[in-house]
Parts: structure tokens; sequence; C-alpha cells
């Protein structure tokens, strides 16, 4: 049965004031499966039905136009026997992709939706996050790094082998990203840690040989870089903190000390994150607990292990296995018992909140974009849409290793807004069709899943190809348009030709090339080899 509700919903830590608002989520009560009119902050009404889900604000300024998929509904019951009444409520839960406008600014974007609803289709609660469809991000599979421009891999690439030499890896698990974008990666059974410009490992160079002593390592398995360009190391096999000012080991400086006293930690394995001001924090693991310093010496030395009482409740980390902090300065820890995702607002555990990220998960890394996007590897990876909803990575992204196998998951820097970003499906296409006569049309579809418009679009066919399009000059977030693709051959035999792209996207650059593949043949005549 087709469930359709409207009701009127509270938003909640929405950048509404600004124009390019990359994240968001709202919480709702009250309304109905048909219809709704609760008071909204600010005034707006998120509709459910048919395959779509829309959000539309009171005053016009914000809407969200997008399509649901993978909907369930799940119907709990309870009570009965002894002459007590049987109450239920259903549970409805699905993800949606589509477009985000705030003030006439329009993003792709892509979200998750949970609706609890009873007997009477009244809305008990429910909450939906969304975030920006572009959000790329670089990961590791231990013998590669990838880079990929969404939870779908799409326009996934790779760098490296495994191996010990320049552009290999060894156990690659720890990834971090400086102010220039250039990408730092600790190499763990290398004993070493590897800085490259980009994903054609540009300006290779690396530092560290296995040992104990300045410039040894053993089995690093986290790396960051604080606001000052500084290296932070957790090498795991010595114990031990290291903080560099650069890759040549300059003013090497280390913390160590196995306990659970101040200044020690059970276990050195998690890699440091650092709030605006410099502060340093560590997920200490061993002794369930989240740690912050002002330096290496370990300078007012302050931890968090549990919330303040809420309602009759203290919840306690269970196994927190890696931290991040935003531009708010809220923390964010990734806990592998139970998988999910704590945030509270300082080291007192104020507005402590946790959202589940399923049973399959099994988070390696945490961290977070200036957006405030929050991006889960391990399991696959997962975005935290706000703390409103978890989006989780396709078959796609991992389809040749497996999802357990994604390491060090980190964003890539973007500007606001973001940037446009194409994608072209398929990728490639091939035709077989008589000499002298013309195929039927194929389409390739261009899609701008980013956060502006993808301007300048320009077409152009070779080799026996041609193409029509209704692509406009400029294509906005979150729409695609397609191009129809014909061939005629000359002569029997392979053709190799290309539908040339050219446009200004943000992601794959000015030119994009999508191989044409056409066989000329003749008919009646046999094949040849």
């Amino acid at each position: 049965m087709k469930k359709s509700f409207t009701f009127a919903c509270l938003a909640v830590f929405i950048p509404f004031a600004s124009a390019y608002a990359d994240q968001g989520g709202f919480t709702n009560s009250g309304g109905s499966l048909s219809a709704g009119s609760s008071v909204a902050n600010p005034p707006g009404t998120l509709t459910i039905a048919g395959g779509t889900l829309t959000f539309q604000s009171t005053d016009g300024t914000t809407a969200i136009a997008a399509t649901s998929s993978e909907n369930s509904t799940v119907k709990r019951c309870s009570g009965g026997g002894r002459g007590r009444p049987v109450t239920c409520s259903s549970t409805f839960t699905g993800t949606f992709s589509g477009t985000l406008t705030v003030n006439g600014a329009v993003q792709a974007i892509n979200g998750s939706t949970s609706q609890v609803y009873g007997t009477n289709g009244v809305v008990v609660t429910g909450t939906t996050g969304y975030n920006s469809a572009y959000t790329p991000f670089y990961f590791s599979n231990t013998g590669q790094i990838l880079r990929s421009d969404d939870l779908n891999g799409t326009n996934l690439i790779s760098y490296g082998t495994q191996g010990s030499d320049v552009g290999q890896f060894y156990g690659a698990y720890g990834i971090a990203v400086d102010s220039a974008g250039r990408i730092y990666v600790a190499d763990t059974y290398n004993a070493r840690i590897v800085r490259i410009d980009d994903m054609n490992g540009t300006n290779w160079t690396s530092l560290g040989t296995y040992g104990s002593d300045v410039g040894q390592f053993n089995n690093p398995s986290g790396i960051s870089i604080d606001p000052a360009g500084k290296i932070y190391v957790m090498d795991t096999g010595n114990n031990q903190l290291v903080r560099m000012d650069d890759m040549n080991g300059t003013n090497w400086t280390t913390l160590s000390g196995i306990g659970s006293g101040d200044g020690q930690f059970a276990q050195y394995v998690a890699p440091v994150a650092f709030d605006a001001s410099g502060r340093i924090y560590i997920a200490d693991t061993g002794n369930r607990r989240i740690v912050r310093m002002d330096d290496t010496s370990g300078t007012n030395w302050t931890t968090l292990t549990q919330s303040p009482v809420i309602g009759m409740y203290i919840f306690s980390f269970g196994s927190p296995i890696g931290v991040a902090v935003d531009a708010a300065g809220r923390i964010y820890v990734a806990d592998a018992y139970q998988p999910k995702v704590i945030r509270v607002d300082d080291m007192t555990g104020s507005n402590w909140t946790s959202r589940s990220l399923g049973s399959g998960a099994n988070p390696h890394s945490i961290a977070v974009d200036s957006s405030g996007m929050v991006l889960v590897g391990g399991g696959g990876a997962q975005i935290v849409d706000n703390m409103a909803g978890v989006l989780t990575s396709s078959s796609t992204l991992t389809a040749y290793y497996g999802p357990y196998y994604v390491f060090g998951a980190t964003p890539v820097p973007l500007p606001t807004p973001r940037l446009s970003a194409i994608s072209v499906s398929p990728p490639t296409l091939t035709f077989s069709q008589d000499v002298g006569t013309t195929s039927a049309a194929q389409t390739i579809t261009i899609t701008n899943f980013g956060g502006s418009p993808l301007n300048g679009l320009a077409f152009s066919t070779s080799d026996g190809f041609s193409e029509t399009n209704d692509c406009p000059a400029a294509l906005l977030a979150g729409s695609n348009c397609t191009v129809s693709v014909t061939f005629t051959p000359e002569a029997a035999g392979s053709v190799t030709g290309a539908l040339n792209v050219s446009d200004d996207s943000g992601n794959l650059g000015s030119t994009q090339v999508v191989p044409l593949n056409g066989t000329g043949t003749i008919s009646g005549a046999p094949p040849t080899p």
C-alpha cells in the first residue's frame, strides 16, 4: 500500500541563513500520514508521498525536491494478554536524492529519513538528514590510495600498488590532508610516512625507517596535520605520539606512556584531532575516554568518559576509536561498541547525542569537514547527516576489495559554495553497424551533482560518430541532460572514437573524453577473427 503523509516539521542546526547549506536535518512530531498542521521553526512542511520527498518553508526561502528510494516500513506491536490492549506503531525509513534550494541557490543533495507513527496515523517522531551529493573523499584499501566523488564510487580513481618502493604502500591505514591539499599517508608496515601532491603521486616524499630512534617508526597507524601545518603520527609499535615540523623530521617530539593516568594512553592507535585553538584531541580506546591537551607535553590534560545525567541515565563510551572536531568546537566520536557516532558540545559532555551506524558498520576512522559533514570509514564509508540520518556507501565503492577495507576516510577540502561536479553514464559506448548505414542512437546522461551550475557545456565527436544533445549551456546543480550518439562506418573493421565534453566542472576539469567503440560490418560477409 502506498504511504503518504504530510506534516509540519521543526528544523534544527540548519544553516538557513546561508545560501549554501551543505548539510542539515529536520526533527518533527505530530501531524498525520495524510496531513499535518503542527507549528514549525522555521515554518515549513515535509511531504513524503508517491516516491518523492519535498520540504517547503513557509517563507519560501528553502525547498527540498527529491526522489525517495530504498524505502521500508516495519510494524511493531506490544501488549495483549489478560485483557490488556495491543498497541502498534510503524517505522518508515528511506533514502532520497534531489536538490536543496536556499535563497535561490541550488545544490544536489542526498539524505535519509525515519518516521515513527501509530495505528491512528499520527506521527510520533521523525528525523530527516541531508548532505551535499558532491562529497569527495580519500581512503585506503591498505595497498592503494583511492579518491571518490561520493559514497557511490562516482569517478573512483586509485594511486599506488602494494609494496615498499616509490608509489607503493603496505598497510596504508592513515590519511590526512594539509591546507595546500597535499595528501599524507601513514604507510604502516613500511614504517614510514609519505606525502604526495595529488593522486598522480607528484612530488613523492617519504620519511622513516623501522626502529625507535628519531626518524624511525614501528607500525605508524594514524597521521594528522594541525592548523599550523605540523605533522602528528601515532607510532603504534613504539607506543608514542610523534610531532614534527615537516617531512624532514625537524623538531621531532614524542609523548609516550602506557597506562590510565594523566599523560598516559592504553594504546597509541587513533589519529589526533584539533580544534580551532590547536588543542589536541585523542580517542583513548582502551581507557574508554577522550583526552584533550594543549600540546604534546600534556598541558591542561582533560578527559571525557561519560555524559551528564540525561533524564534518568548516564551514557558512557564503549570503544571510542576515533575523534574529530568541527568548526564550532563540537566533538564527534566514532564508537565501535554498538557502532555509532556520538556528538558533544564540549569536554563536559553537554548535549550528548548519538546516532547508530547500523549493525553492519565496522568503524575505523572519523573525520569532519568545514561544512560539518561527518565521514566514517570502516564497513564501507558512511556520512552522518547532522546527527539526523546516516548514508552508507554502495557496493560500487568497494567492489574489488570489500567494505571492510575502507581505512583513513578523509574528506577532500572544498570551497563554499561547492563546485559543480560532472558524471557521465555510461562511461563508454559500443556500436556494430553495416558500412554506409547509420546506427540507432545510444544515450549518454550528463549529470551535475555538485553545488554550482556546470557552465560551457559543448560536445564534439570523431571517426564516424555523431551526436545531438539537449544540454543547456549552464546545467544547474542536481539536474541532468542527455547526449544521443550514432555511428556511421565508412569501412569494415574496428573504429575507436570519442565524445569530447568541454565544461568547467570542479571535479574532472575542463575536458572529459568518453570512449566510443565501433565496428563496421558487411551484411552476409563471414566474420573476421
